[in-house]
């Protein structure tokens, strides 16, 4: 059962005196669970909801209405509860190596259908019961985000280490015949589940097309701490071009079959390999946008598009200073050079990740401590700070730094830059 937190005033919900504080216990006769039995269930003509009002007498409404018409009824945040935990131990899981004593949110483990649903979060599938299963199934739950990383059955055991990882293809076949859809994730590890192992993944998952919407390939992130747990190492420029060709095979393949690319490496795969970013067509409208495909495609046009716009406007004269991940400095190095204003003098400033390690180049997972190490005698009249920097509140580096300390302590001023290429480049040009 969910309970109503609010009605749209003027809804079909408010017409017929549904209130806040109401309890649905069934619609059409089927128990509501949570938020996403609401959706599923109140998306017909005809919809019969079993209330328990307030007071707690029992009503049954029985309203018709255009199938896709809501019913406007806002959930209490209740409808959907916490995400479960991951009941995996994979090899190459980051959180495991997170430092101990850094905020209890850094540590959480998710893997929930519900949230892959709604919010796009990658999923295992290992943590889903057979009457759950059948749950997704019945609320056509689509399209879904699935944590791949191998098909075969013994080799995803023990990536996993889950003894149920095993049921991986058996239950996306399933999902494909019930017309369920879902974007897959691959995390690489070299030597593990890259090369032929990749090849025979990639095959798997193209028999179930169109169902399979894309899949993202991921270099394994590794850090310092990783002390007990399995030996891992970074890719390599050859064993990334391996991959990179593999992936290439298969995107020409799916041209010509469905006039889509299908796979898509993650940039950190561009980085690794020295490659050129590809441009917005390669990437089929970014679907895997949030898995770091694409992104410095869209950093760029973006760029490209706020120059366009901002051609007549004033430029503030100055010395600016770019601190970022090791990964992106060189494509950044180039942005500044076609791109920055004249008059705005640009140091772009690799930082070496002292705190994570030295194979962590990414500018997201920059600590405030290296940063105020490696910005040491720098000059500048300001210095832009990544927003992927922070947390959401933008209040504090992934040390638990906050935002004005680190700005009292490296005594420039400094500059938010929101992740994107447009509000880049107006701050290059000392725009708002």
């Amino acid at each position: 059962m969910v309970t109503v937190f609010s009605v749209e005033p003027g809804s079909l919900a408010s017409r017929f005196g549904i209130t806040s504080g109401d309890i649905i216990e069934k619609i059409n006769g089927e128990k509501v669970l949570d938020s996403i039995d609401f959706q599923a269930l109140t998306a017909v003509k005809h919809v019969c909801l079993q209330i328990k009002k307030v007071s707690g007498h029992a009503r049954e409404v029985d309203i018709i209405k255009p199938a896709s018409k809501p019913l406007g009824i806002v959930l209490s945040s209740e409808a959907l509860p916490p995400p479960r935990e991951c009941a995996n131990q994979c090899i190459f899981c980051f959180v495991d190596q997170m430092p101990q004593g850094m905020r209890p949110s850094l540590y959480i483990k998710d893997d929930d259908w519900r949230y892959s649903l709604m919010m796009g979060s990658f999923i295992t599938l290992t943590n889903v019961g057979e009457n759950e299963f059948q749950r997704i199934i019945a609320r056509k739950a689509s399209p879904l985000y699935i944590s791949v990383q191998v098909t075969d059955e013994t080799a995803r055991c023990a990536m996993l280490n889950n003894r149920n990882a095993g049921k991986l293809m058996n239950r996306l076949r399933t999902l494909a015949e019930n017309n369920i859809s879902f974007h897959g994730q691959v995390v690489l590890c070299p030597g593990v589940n890259d090369g032929d192992v990749l090849r025979q993944t990639l095959e798997d998952l193209y028999s179930l097309r169109p169902h399979t919407l894309s899949v993202a390939l991921v270099p394994v992130g590794l850090t310092r701490y990783r002390e007990g747990l399995h030996e891992l190492s970074v890719y390599s420029k050859a064993q990334a071009d391996d991959v990179m060709s593999i992936c290439q095979a298969f995107q020409e393949r799916s041209l010509k079959e469905y006039g889509n690319h299908f796979v898509f490496p993650s940039d950190e795969f561009l980085s690794i390999t020295n490659t050129d970013i590809p441009q917005a067509d390669a990437y089929d409208g970014f679907p895997q946008i949030e898995n770091g495909v694409g992104m410095l495609r869209l950093f760029e046009d973006g760029i490209i598009t706020a120059a366009k716009a901002s051609y007549e406007m004033a430029v503030k004269e100055r010395t600016v200073c770019i601190p970022c991940g090791t990964s992106l400095a060189p494509y950044m190095r180039q942005w500044v050079e076609t791109y920055a204003p004249k008059g705005v003098d640009v140091n772009v400033l690799p930082i070496h990740n002292h705190f994570f390690g030295h194979t962590v180049t990414v500018t997201g997972l920059i600590t405030a401590q290296d940063l105020l190490e490696q910005l040491k005698g720098v000059t500048a009249d300001e210095v832009f700070i990544s927003e992927t920097m922070l947390n959401d509140e933008l209040t504090l580096f992934l040390d638990d730094m906050p935002y004005s300390q680190f700005i009292e302590a490296l005594g420039i001023p400094c500059r938010l830059i929101a992740n994107n290429g447009e509000s880049f480049y107006r701050a290059l040009r000392g725009n708002l």
